[in-house]
């Protein structure tokens, strides 16, 4: 697996309960487009997918807070729920950012990848 793949893991692994962060700023952090990250994510398999205490994927969303996936069909579905079920703010399926939103600012992330 690339470098910059375990680099996306790692930091969404570092996404608080109760909070979630976009695409393109693990994209910056990771020095990746956030559209890559997007397809790192889309492409994780089964296995990862499935393990969502390890790697919360569903905390990722658009800038916006929009669920992207979506346009998937079920993953999104799925990734709506999660975040309904853990009692994030959703407003027209788009997370609140501003109560959800992590920027890694406190996060001392060049130490932990």
């Amino acid at each position: 697996m690339p470098e910059y793949k375990k680099q996306v893991l790692e930091l969404v692994k570092l996404i608080p309960s109760g909070k979630v962060t976009n695409f393109g700023t693990i994209g910056k952090l990771v020095g990746i487009s956030g559209q890559m990250v997007g397809w790192i994510l889309s492409g994780m398999t089964e296995d990862q997918w499935n393990q969502r205490d390890s790697i919360p994927w569903y905390r990722v969303v658009a800038k916006d807070g929009s669920i992207s996936s979506l346009k998937l069909g079920i993953k999104g579905e799925i990734q709506r729920q999660i975040l309904l079920d853990q009692g994030y703010t959703l407003i027209d399926n788009k997370v609140d950012m501003t109560r959800h939103l992590y920027g890694f600012e406190d996060c001392l992330f060049e130490k932990t990848l």
